[in-house]
């Protein structure tokens, strides 16, 4: 989580984000912000807009569907093509397509 949201509201330190971006950028691996709790109520693009730190994947979750059981991801256009049914990973989930929660989403 690039801002605790378990506890509160705790910000990153400083350089904290722009030290994992560089930390990940070098070393190949993927800079994810879980911002499942927290979301647009850091600011309206999230952790990535508030702190001025891209990560290649972004987790949303309780914050888009105001309750209901809805999920987001999104990240750099490679990673995300190596997503079905672009690409060969499949993802799916239980209550995945609820209508209710779609519209929610959405809206």
């Amino acid at each position: 989580e690039p801002v605790a949201g378990n506890m509160g509201t705790v910000p990153p330190e400083p350089g904290y984000l722009e030290a994992l971006r560089e930390l990940t950028s070098k070393s190949g691996a993927l800079l994810v912000f879980d911002e499942v709790m927290t979301g647009f109520r850091v600011a309206l693009g999230g952790a990535q807009a508030r702190f001025g730190v891209t990560p290649d994947l972004t987790c949303l979750g309780k914050i888009v569907g105001g309750g209901l059981p809805v999920g987001a991801y999104g990240g750099r256009r490679d990673v995300m093509e190596r997503v079905a049914p672009l690409g060969p990973v499949y993802q799916a989930g239980t209550l995945s397509g609820n209508p209710l929660a779609v519209a929610a989403g959405r809206a």
